[in-house]
């Protein structure tokens, strides 16, 4: 099984004085199957006291308060993953749309009430009909549901443009459908949309990519930045991830930060500062593969 190490660092540099800051952070890798933890350090500039707990989704989030004046706030993550052979599902044994919308509608009968809230909309991932439209083309009642899954991915690859300058961390996704121009961030968005108005329970994923693609193959579009894709629940199999960005199912490459309904739940660093005028910010994310 392939170890990764992952050095992501965040710098704020303010035009004056913060003489507070507040942060929340979710820069910590899962542990889960196929992903074993195997060190995780945070730095941060002066070493304020740092909290750790688990939130609702089973991601782990540090909290600080830094009190006294500073120009620059550094934050570094640093961290070793092992990461597994991801779980091949058979795609033609997986049920087809119909038979998901069953088949989820009776989970959640039964006990299984967090797939309900993936099935909705959420604070970044409006149920818009356009988003439904992207897949009219796709005769979708006869497929099963992982086969029109990759086919909604192509429709993808054909109609939209990877962009970094398209949009911001805030662009609505009415904004992004517009003008068929985004990133990561946009493009799992959108997939959530338009799959939960096919009767998917779908979340977001936040992570990381691999820096250096396989030998003869394309480097994938996200590496040396945070990533995001999304996952998918389905009957008999559990939640499988698939990559809207790249159009494919998520491999060893892909390593899990956090889970949730989108980006808000798992968003890297949030926070507030008083003081300190304007900020630059600046971020860097490597991820190297360990040698045998």
């Amino acid at each position: 099984m392939p170890t990764f190490r992952i050095h992501h660092s965040t710098t704020y540099r303010h035009g004056g004085a913060a003489t507070t800051s507040w942060q929340l952070l979710r820069l910590k890798p899962r542990g889960e199957e196929n992903q074993e933890l195997l060190d995780f350090g945070l730095e941060l500039s002066d070493q304020p006291a740092i909290s750790e707990r688990v939130d609702y989704f089973g991601n782990a989030v540090h909290g600080f308060t830094r009190h006294g004046a500073a120009n620059e706030l550094v934050i570094t993550a640093t961290s070793r993953v092992q990461r597994g052979s991801v779980r091949k599902a058979e795609f033609d044994a997986t049920p087809t749309l119909p038979e998901l919308r069953a088949a989820t509608d009776q989970a959640v009968k039964e006990g299984e009430f967090k797939l309900e809230q993936f099935r909705h909309e959420s604070p970044t991932v409006p149920l818009l009909p356009e988003a439904a439209a992207l897949a009219d083309p796709i005769a979708g009642d006869e497929l099963p549901a992982l086969r029109w899954l990759e086919e909604l991915g192509r429709v993808f690859a054909r109609d939209f443009v990877f962009d970094p300058g398209a949009t911001t961390v805030s662009t609505p996704l009415a904004t992004v459908l517009q003008q068929r121009r985004g990133v990561c961030q946009d493009f799992s968005h959108l997939f959530l949309s338009c799959l939960r108005q096919q009767g998917f329970a779908a979340s977001y994923v936040s992570g990381y990519l691999l820096t250096e693609p396989p030998a003869g193959m394309p480097r994938l579009r996200g590496a040396d930045a945070m990533h995001a894709w999304i996952s998918v629940w389905i009957p008999a199999i559990g939640w499988v991830d698939y990559d809207p960005t790249n159009q494919c199912f998520v491999e060893t490459s892909h390593i899990v930060v956090a889970r949730g309904r989108d980006y808000t739940d798992v968003c890297p660093i949030s926070g507030v500062f008083r003081g300190g005028a304007r900020h630059a910010l600046t971020l860097g994310v490597t991820v190297e593969e360990e040698e045998d």
